[in-house]
């Protein structure tokens, strides 16, 4: 559902500790409480300071505002960081465990030709991020689904593609645990996808898709 100000922190759906060993629990609460409920109140002051309390959430991410550049690459970070965190948490499950077999997973499959072909593509594409950003799994439509990145907090284009599944690239996800090993964090972000979750958000993309053509893969 969209959401409009006053945006909120959204909550853990697991404790802090519910990761472990593939997240500690500072790591998680300093990610957390601290760099998305940073970016939750930045984002608020923002709206508030330009007069955008009637903007939503996705809105505020992607939006052109008649703004000074340095003003609006800001407004659109604070946007991005808070709607790209929401989705991260979310998609993380604390229960680690191989995909299921579901439409998501067929359809994964059936695009990339193993679900090992595509981890190692995520992994490849969070390779090569130069700084921080985010990795995705993005639906569009009917016409199949893709790995995209972007970089810092840059949203994917939400008026043409849905959000299935997002990575966190930004060091401060990874590197208590992991320290620069990209791949390790990747492999240990794969096992707690929330696989219901992402599965849902892609049947709600080919739900929405407009009538005619055939679904991708």
């Amino acid at each position: 559902m969209e959401q409009y100000f006053p945006f909120q922190l959204s909550p853990l759906p697991y404790g802090y500790v519910s990761l472990m060993p593939h997240c500690d629990a500072n790591t998680l609460y300093y990610h957390h409480d601290k760099y998305y409920a940073e970016a939750v109140y930045e984002l608020n002051r923002l709206a508030v300071r330009h007069r955008l309390t009637d903007q939503s959430l996705s809105q505020l991410a992607v939006g052109d505002y008649n703004l000074p550049t340095a003003q609006l690459n800001r407004l659109k970070s604070a946007a991005g960081a808070v709607y790209n965190h929401q989705l991260y948490f979310d998609g993380i499950s604390c229960k680690a465990g191989p995909p299921p077999f579901n439409r998501l997973t067929e359809a994964i499959a059936s695009t990339y030709g193993s679900m090992a072909r595509f981890q190692q593509l995520l992994t490849e594409a969070a390779e090569s991020i130069i700084g921080s950003g985010w990795v995705w799994l993005v639906a569009e439509g009917n016409k199949g689904i893709h790995i995209a990145t972007t970089d810092n907090n840059e949203v994917v284009p939400l008026g043409s593609v849905a959000p299935v599944l997002i990575a966190d690239m930004w060091e401060h996800a990874y590197l208590t645990m992991d320290h620069f090993n990209k791949p390790d964090y990747v492999d240990a972000w794969f096992s707690l996808i929330d696989w219901g979750r992402a599965e849902q958000r892609y049947l709600e993309a080919l739900a929405s898709a407009p009538a005619g053509g055939a679904e991708y893969g």
